[in-house]
């Protein structure tokens, strides 16, 4: 994630998930050319597992079932038609997908992160 000013936006969306990939990655391609994947992530929480739909650009080789990963990226809801009807689904845009084993990349991932949160508070 690039570092952003309090005068960039008016907000900041910014989602970090630690879990496991419970469905195994789902690539299509689209008229642009671009690749775009899907997949889920389970985490455990007191009230339970908590199922999260991820999208990402691209590929990656850290989404294997069963594997634990970071997902740090943004939360988004998006609309399209299915059936004949407008439908919602709201899930997490991966900006950065990590094995948890490598801690430096997760670091770096939560630096820019807590960058982006100084900034715009104008820290």
């Amino acid at each position: 994630m690039s570092v952003a000013t309090a005068v960039d936006y008016d907000g900041l969306n910014i989602v970090v998930l630690v879990g496991e990939v419970t469905t195994p990655l789902v690539s299509r391609s689209l008229a642009s050319g671009d690749t775009v994947s899907s997949f889920d992530v389970a985490t455990h929480t007191e009230d339970g597992r908590l199922s999260v739909p991820i999208s990402l650009n691209g590929e990656s080789g850290a989404v294997v079932v069963g594997a634990q990963v970071c997902v740090v990226g943004a939360v988004r809801r998006r609309f399209f038609r299915a059936g004949g009807s407008v439908t919602s689904r709201t899930e997490v845009i991966a900006e950065s997908v990590i094995p948890l084993r490598r801690k430096a990349q997760i670091r770096k991932a939560l630096e820019d992160s807590v960058a982006n949160l100084l900034a715009l508070q104008g820290a």
